[in-house]
């Protein structure tokens, strides 16, 4: 069992989270995850009270979609690992932290001064990752277990060549059933009227920041309980 504290209830939040269970089902098959969502992109109490909550569900490894440092502290305090949110939480939890992911802006900024130098349109959906240097990764800590920057590393390198994709649908179920066009529809606030044509699913992965910048993935795939 792992745990996951949500800001909110649409794409953005759903499609990092199961991005984040997927990567742990590919190592832990059985593994089954629980999710708190807090309202808020910055609320210290309701985060650090979601991980404790998470934890009296059986949690044994905790991240999230939400920016204060209560999460990782409620973390340290009681011994569960925790993978940090967009920036590293090692000197506030120097025993339970792992690793984070980070935004580099520096790639977009690069897209954008070219663009204005050469007189092109700039893109309506740019999308930035790990293969332009957009999205990285921190150091692994300490308390990473050996081999773990190996394996993690390895993936990354699949991810950079498209040969691995987040959203497999041979991965997942939804509702005990195969990923379908339908049963993955967009249906977050901000709904999609994907436009005609376009197969959101294909070559057995949902496209997920394909066709827009904005992430659409808000489907609650099996083994993954909103608490």
């Amino acid at each position: 069992k792992i745990g996951y504290i949500g800001a909110f209830t649409y794409a953005e939040v759903i499609s990092g989270y199961t991005a984040w269970y997927l990567g742990v089902k590919s190592i832990v098959s059985d593994v089954t995850m629980d999710v708190t969502f807090t309202g808020s992109w910055y609320n210290e109490t309701d985060e650090k009270n979601g991980a404790l909550k998470l934890k009296e569900k059986g949690a044994v490894l905790i991240s999230q979609h939400a920016d204060s440092l209560g999460a990782p502290t409620a973390c340290e305090q009681n011994g569960i690992p925790n993978v940090s949110y967009n920036g590293s939480t090692e000197e506030s939890a120097p025993k339970t932290y792992l690793i984070n992911s980070r935004i580099n802006w520096a790639p977009y900024y690069e897209h954008v001064i070219d663009c204005r130098l050469k007189n092109k349109q700039l893109e309506k959906d740019y999308v930035g990752t790990f293969a332009t240097g957009s999205v990285q990764l921190t150091d692994f800590s300490k308390n990473c277990a050996q081999g773990t920057a190996e394996k993690v590393n390895a993936i990354k390198a699949e991810l950079e060549a498209g040969t691995r994709h987040v959203f497999d649908t041979s991965k997942f179920t939804v509702g005990g059933k195969a990923p379908t066009e339908e049963n993955c529809a967009p249906n977050s606030e901000f709904t999609w009227d994907v436009p005609e044509g376009i197969k959101l699913i294909e070559d057995g992965y949902y496209h997920e920041s394909v066709y827009r910048s904005a992430p659409s993935f808000d489907v609650r795939i099996d083994g993954i309980t909103e608490l």
